[in-house]
């Protein structure tokens, strides 16, 4: 298989016809492309002179990814290699990269991991920056995160896009392993100059360093991805922001005002989503297959309880609903990671299976477990609010924990769980805008990680949903009448009935109103094309 060789080239003049003259003697290379980044020497004319087959001239420096990109919309062939401009004579050792991936029985990029050096260069932080994004964002550890050594398919590139400027590594690893591309590090006895210990090496590793973190924050966050235009970037940074500013104003006009807590739970949210998706994905190892078989963080909703611990005590809310709104979110956060930690491979699915693997077979699964004990705090939280009135107390358990399940059976596509529990609550503010205090933390939270929700990057998992869920429930008994508790319970368990008979993601799949809503704003990564069609 024929391949096309791209070489981003910036002030490269000493090193690139060296590295041109080597490659041509790469087995499989049958076009080169430098791309001149906007280089004020004379690369272009050494490039020409040592003969590559077509040489771009950007007129102004656009980073390693724009003159990646630049060279990928140029190049003939269906495989591309992509190798740097300093590799001189060792250029000539790539053969390997493109054997590993053009022989590979499924999509496959390989990466060259050069050899160690001895040479000291910088303190090894944008090195660990871009290890750890690709640990946190696919639980890969990967030998060399930062080797611009590559062969892939060209249509796996056009696919996924280029990160800008020098995070387009990192990019490339991080969407190609969220697709299952596989990933294959193949040692390469490549030599190239490495920026040392200087004001310029420093410098170049610093630009390193905030590129790879502002493509962390952007995809970590949901905001932006290299597939996803500008502007379906700016529409979901800005629908974030018209979101928390409406709801904080609704909190200056809630009586008491609850803006204050409002904005400080978003800003909370947006400082501990970071260390959340970390604890959940990294050192709980909790990751889990989304519908469309991505492995990607799971219980990420720890973030919800943490957030609302914080700011319920500085609430304005009566005593007896702030301390009730502390129980829910202790005990339904606690239960619900514990599903999340042990349910992994179990099969009782729903309600009903659940307590048949415990009446009938005896088991006590993780689901019958967050069953019960919701249950149980829901009881909790009716005797302290309607103390001496069992049938309201057995109502406001009841809504409790229906409300937990209710979200968690939704949590089965991107946002789906988000837009019932932002339902769930404007049912409550628009009834009682004192719920305000209770609901709008985790309102706050919830919108903090919608982005990344919707764009099927986290999932919240059974500690998100749960805890949300019962909030919501939370927010219905100090919202409601006692006769439309009784009403909203009968409502959840009808919906509690469906969802055992039928499965609710076709229910949604066959309206076209519900699809619309279920679909909103839930913009992800494609999945890969059939390579077939792009041969």
């Amino acid at each position: 298989m024929s391949a096309t060789l791209i070489i981003p080239a910036y002030q490269s003049s000493g090193a690139i016809a060296e590295t041109i003259q080597a490659a041509r003697r790469i087995p499989g290379v049958s076009e080169i492309i430098v791309v001149d980044d906007g280089s004020t020497d004379d690369t272009t004319a050494r490039a020409s002179e040592a003969g590559a087959d077509t040489v771009i001239q950007l007129p102004k420096n656009r980073g390693k990814g724009g003159a990646l990109a630049a060279g990928v919309s140029a190049a003939i062939h269906d495989h591309v290699l992509f190798l740097d401009a300093d590799l001189g004579l060792s250029a000539a050792d790539a053969a390997p990269l493109i054997a590993a991936a053009t022989n590979a029985s499924s999509p496959t990029m390989v990466v060259g991991v050069l050899p160690k050096i001895s040479r000291r260069g910088g303190f090894g932080l944008a090195l660990g920056l871009a290890r750890a994004t690709i640990k946190l964002l696919t639980g890969l550890t990967p030998q060399a995160p930062m080797s611009g050594q590559r062969s892939l398919p060209k249509y796996i590139v056009q696919h996924i896009g280029l990160a800008p400027r020098f995070g387009v590594e990192v990019g490339l690893t991080v969407e190609a392993a969220h697709l299952g591309v596989e990933i294959e590090e193949v040692p390469v006895p490549f030599e190239h100059a490495p920026t040392g210990r200087t004001v310029s090496g420093f410098l170049h590793r610093g630009r390193q360093f905030i590129d790879i973190l502002l493509y962390l924050l952007l995809v970590a966050f949901g905001i932006r991805w290299p597939a996803l235009s500008h502007a379906a970037a700016a529409a979901r940074l800005t629908v974030a922001a018209i979101a928390v500013a409406t709801l904080i104003a609704l909190g200056v006009l809630s009586t008491p005002p609850a803006a204050a807590l409002i904005a400080m739970s978003a800003a909370v949210a947006a400082f501990l989503w970071l260390p959340v998706l970390w604890l959940a994905a990294v050192s709980l190892n909790i990751r889990r297959p989304n519908h469309l078989g991505r492995h990607v963080p799971a219980a990420a909703g720890i973030l919800f309880p943490l957030v609302g611990l914080f700011a319920l005590p500085h609430s304005a809310a009566p005593d007896p609903a702030k301390w009730a709104g502390v129980l829910v979110l202790l005990t339904f956060g606690l239960l619900g990671i514990i599903d999340d930690l042990f349910s992994a491979g179990r099969h009782a699915r729903g309600l009903r299976g659940h307590l048949r693997s415990l009446l009938a077979q005896g088991k006590l699964t993780t689901g019958s477990i967050k069953a019960l004990g919701g249950l149980g705090v829901g009881l909790a939280v009716g005797i302290l609010l309607d103390p001496g009135r069992p049938w309201l107390i057995a109502t406001d358990a009841l809504l409790i924990a229906l409300g937990a399940n209710a979200v968690n059976l939704l949590d089965l596509r991107p946002g789906r769980a988000l837009k019932g529990f932002g339902l769930l609550s404007a049912i409550c503010i628009i009834t009682s805008a004192d719920t305000l205090q209770i609901l709008g933390p985790l309102l706050a939270a919830a919108i903090v990680t919608a982005p990344a929700d919707f764009a099927g990057r986290a999932m919240m998992g059974d500690v998100g949903s749960n805890t949300l869920g019962a909030v919501a429930g939370l927010g219905l008994v100090l919202a409601l009448s006692p006769l439309d508790r009784v009403a909203a319970v009968l409502i959840l368990a009808a919906l509690h009935c469906v969802c055992e008979c039928w499965s609710l993601t076709d229910i949604i799949a066959r309206n076209r109103p519900l699809s619309f809503v279920d679909n909103l704003g839930c913009r992800h990564l494609a999945p890969l094309p059939n390579e077939v069609e792009h041969q």
